[in-house]
């Protein structure tokens, strides 16, 4: 499921990933995106990751809608998460995704991953 972070800003979305995604969480989570987008062009991210496991392959092909669409808007993405294979991740998915300046923080590193995202440059 996503849960929106409390400390979510019209520019900054937060979002904590957990337990089974299906493709109706993508019908709650984007939504909320494209708003943010259509309101301001650009949008940050903060993704805070635990675990968490794609229900069938409609989630995955939202999950890849989401890749091809939403987040080419995104100018930063901070990845929280305690888990090795996130941090590998970013940097695999790096030569895909060079528009977004992407980041990664422990979960003891949430403000400063925050704080990051948060930051106009």
């Amino acid at each position: 499921m996503f849960e929106i972070l409390p400390e979510s800003t019209e520019t900054t979305i937060g979002f904590k990933i957990s337990g089974e995604i299906t493709a109706a969480d993508y019908d709650t989570l984007l939504p909320k995106l494209d708003e943010a987008i259509a309101a301001h062009g650009k949008i940050n991210l903060l993704v805070l990751v635990e675990d968490f496991d794609f229900k069938g392959f409609d989630a995955a092909k939202k999950d890849f809608q989401f890749g091809t669409h939403q987040y080419r808007q995104v100018e930063k993405a901070a990845f929280v998460s305690d888990k090795k294979w996130m941090e590998r991740m970013v940097k695999i998915m790096d030569p895909f995704t060079r528009r977004v300046e992407e980041k990664t923080f422990d979960p003891d590193q949430i403000e400063e991953a925050w704080a990051w995202a948060l930051a106009q440059d």
